[in-house]
C-alpha cells in the first residue's frame, strides 16, 4: 500500500474526530450492528411520521387499482414500538434513545453541520425577502402569467417557472401524449428523484397544495444545507479553516444560488454529487453508489457523473496502491439510474430517450461551439457591446456563469484534481453544446469544484469583495426570477 494514501486517510479521519469533539458518542453510535442503526433510524422516522399524521390528517390516494390509506398514527405507533421491541431484543447494550441522543450531540458538534446551516439560515430567507420586496415594488413582467394558487403572494412565491413542473409531477405523476408535435412541452424531461421525494414529504403532511409547497421548500434547504456540510468536508482534506468556510460562502452567494432555495432540483443533486465524492475520497464504497444512484436519478446530466468518479476511483487506487471491486459499483451507479428512469419512459413514452429528446421542445438542439462564440461575436461586433449588454442581458447573465465554471478548469485540474474540473464539465458543456446560454447560470450553481479553487485562489482580504459582488448579482437575479422574468 502506498504510505502517501494511508497518511492522506489517517489525516482525514483525524480532523473528522476534530469535528466531533465528543468521542464517546462517536463511539456509542460506531459500535451498534449497521441493522440496529437502520431500525433506530426507522423507529425515529415513524414516530415523526406518527406525530405528522396525527396533526394533518394523513392521506388517501390511488395507485393504480390500490388504494392506499395512511391515517392512523396509533398504526404506525405501533409499527414504530415493534421495530424498537425486536432491536432491544437483540442488541440491549445501548438503547434507542442514547444512540439517537449520540447521533444528535454529532450533528450539534460537527463544525461542517454548523457551518452549512448557518450559510444556509442566512442566505436563502434574505434571497426569499429580496424577491418579495422586488414583487411588491417592481410588481410582474408585462405579459408574465404566472401561478396563482393562493390567495397570498407570500405563499405563490415559490411557484416560479420549473416550480410548476416539479409540482406537477409530484402531484400527478408522469404524463406522456404520443405523437404529439415536438414543440409541445412534455414533462419527462424532469428526472423523477426529487419530485417523487416531495410527493412523500407532502403525502405525510396532508397532501394539500400547501403541503406540496412545503415539501418542496423544505426538501430544497435540507438537501442545500446537506450539500453544503459535505462540501466543508471536502474543503477541510485540502483548504484550511477559513478557505474551507468561505468556499460555502462563495457559494451560497453566488449569483445564481437562488435556486437552491426554490422548488428545483439543484439542492438535491448538488447535495448528491458532493456526497458521492467525499465517501469515494473516504473509500466509502456503498455510502458513495448511494449518493451517485441519488443525482443519476434528478437531473439528466447525472448519469455523466460516472466520468469523474471513475477518475476519482482511479485517482484514488493510484495514491493507495490498493483497488477495490466495489469501486466499479460507483462508477456504475449513475448509469444505473438513468437505465431504471429510461425503462419506465419506455413504457410510458414508448421511446427510453424520450426524456431526451424532449428537450427539443424547450429550444435545445446541438449547436456546436463555434455557433456559441460566433453567434455572440457577430452581434457584438456589428451592433456594439453596450448593445449586447442592452438587448441580451440575461444572455450575459448567463453567459457568466459559463466563463466561471470555464476559468476553472485548468487551476482545478492542476492544484486539486482531474476528476473535479471533470466534474465542471459534465455540468456546463451538454447544456452549452445543446442550448447556448440557456439556464447556464444554473447549471454552474452546482459546479461546487470551482468554488473550492476561488477560496483557495482568492487572498482573505479579497474574499469580502468577491462575496459583496456576487450577493448582489444574486439580488439582481432574484428580482428577475421571482418577479417572472425570463431567468430560467
Amino acid at each position: 500500500m502506498n504510505p502517501r494514501g494511508a497518511v492522506r486517510r489517517c489525516n482525514e479521519r483525524s480532523s473528522d474526530h476534530m469535528q466531533h469533539p465528543t468521542y464517546e458518542s462517536r463511539a456509542l453510535v460506531d459500535f451498534l450492528p449497521g441493522w440496529a442503526r437502520v431500525a433506530d433510524l426507522a423507529t425515529v422516522m415513524l414516530v415523526g411520521a406518527s406525530a405528522t399524521i396525527a396533526m394533518s390528517g394523513g392521506f388517501r390516494m390511488k395507485v393504480g387499482t390500490w388504494h392506499v390509506a395512511m391515517t392512523s398514527p396509533a398504526r404506525i405507533a405501533l409499527w414504530a414500538v415493534a421495530i424498537a421491541a425486536i432491536r432491544h431484543g437483540v442488541v440491549r447494550r445501548h438503547s434507542i434513545l442514547s444512540h439517537v441522543s449520540a447521533r444528535v450531540v454529532r450533528m450539534v458538534r460537527s463544525e461542517s453541520l454548523r457551518t452549512s446551516a448557518g450559510v444556509t439560515a442566512v442566505t436563502c430567507p434574505l434571497i426569499w425577502l429580496i424577491g418579495f420586496l422586488a414583487l411588491s415594488t417592481i410588481g410582474y413582467a408585462p405579459g408574465a402569467s404566472p401561478f396563482h394558487d393562493f390567495s397570498s403572494e407570500l405563499v405563490n412565491l415559490p411557484l416560479r417557472w420549473d416550480a410548476g413542473w416539479y409540482l406537477q409531477i409530484a402531484v400527478n405523476g408522469y404524463q406522456f401524449v404520443r405523437d404529439a408535435e415536438p414543440q409541445l412541452q412534455q414533462n419527462v424531461v424532469f428526472f423523477p428523484a426529487y419530485p417523487m421525494l416531495v410527493r412523500l414529504i407532502a403525502l405525510v403532511c396532508g397532501n394539500s397544495m400547501g403541503a406540496y409547497v412545503f415539501a418542496g421548500v423544505f426538501a430544497s434547504l435540507a438537501f442545500f444545507a446537506i450539500g453544503l456540510a459535505y462540501l466543508y468536508r471536502i474543503a477541510r482534506t485540502v483548504l484550511d479553516v477559513e478557505q474551507s468556510t468561505a468556499t460555502l460562502w462563495l457559494m451560497a452567494t453566488y449569483p445564481f444560488a437562488l435556486f437552491f432555495g426554490a422548488i428545483y432540483a439543484e439542492s438535491l443533486y448538488f447535495a448528491a454529487s458532493a456526497g458521492a465524492f467525499l465517501h469515494v475520497r473516504r473509500r466509502e464504497w456503498w455510502p458513495a453508489a448511494l449518493w451517485a444512484f441519488v443525482a443519476g436519478a434528478t437531473r439528466p446530466p447525472g448519469f455523466l457523473l460516472c466520468v469523474p468518479l471513475a477518475i476519482a476511483v482511479f485517482e484514488d487506487a493510484r495514491n493507495s496502491g490498493d483497488w477495490s471491486g466495489r469501486a466499479i459499483a460507483v462508477t456504475l451507479a449513475p448509469l444505473a439510474a438513468v437505465a431504471c428512469y429510461s425503462a419506465f419512459v419506455w413504457q410510458l413514452a414508448g421511446s427510453p430517450i424520450a426524456w431526451a429528446t424532449g428537450h427539443a421542445a424547450w429550444g435545445r438542439h446541438y449547436r456546436g461551439v463555434s455557433q456559441i462564440v460566433t453567434d455572440r461575436y457577430n452581434f457584438i461586433a456589428s451592433a456594439g457591446l453596450r448593445a449586447y449588454v442592452a438587448e441580451q442581458p440575461f444572455d450575459l447573465l448567463n453567459a457568466l456563469g459559463l466563463v466561471f465554471s470555464l476559468v476553472s478548469l485548468i487551476p482545478l485540474a492542476r492544484r486539486f484534481s482531474i476528476a473535479l474540473a471533470a466534474f465542471v464539465v459534465i455540468n456546463v458543456l451538454p447544456g452549452a453544446l445543446t442550448g447556448g446560454m440557456l439556464s447556464m447560470g444554473r447549471f454552474s450553481s452546482v459546479a461546487f469544484p470551482a468554488f473550492l479553487w476561488l477560496a483557495a485562489a482568492t487572498p482573505a482580504r479579497h474574499r469580502p469583495a468577491w462575496m459583496t459582488a456576487f450577493a448582489s448579482l444574486q439580488a439582481l437575479n432574484a428580482t428577475l426570477f421571482y418577479t417572472w422574468r425570463p431567468l430560467f
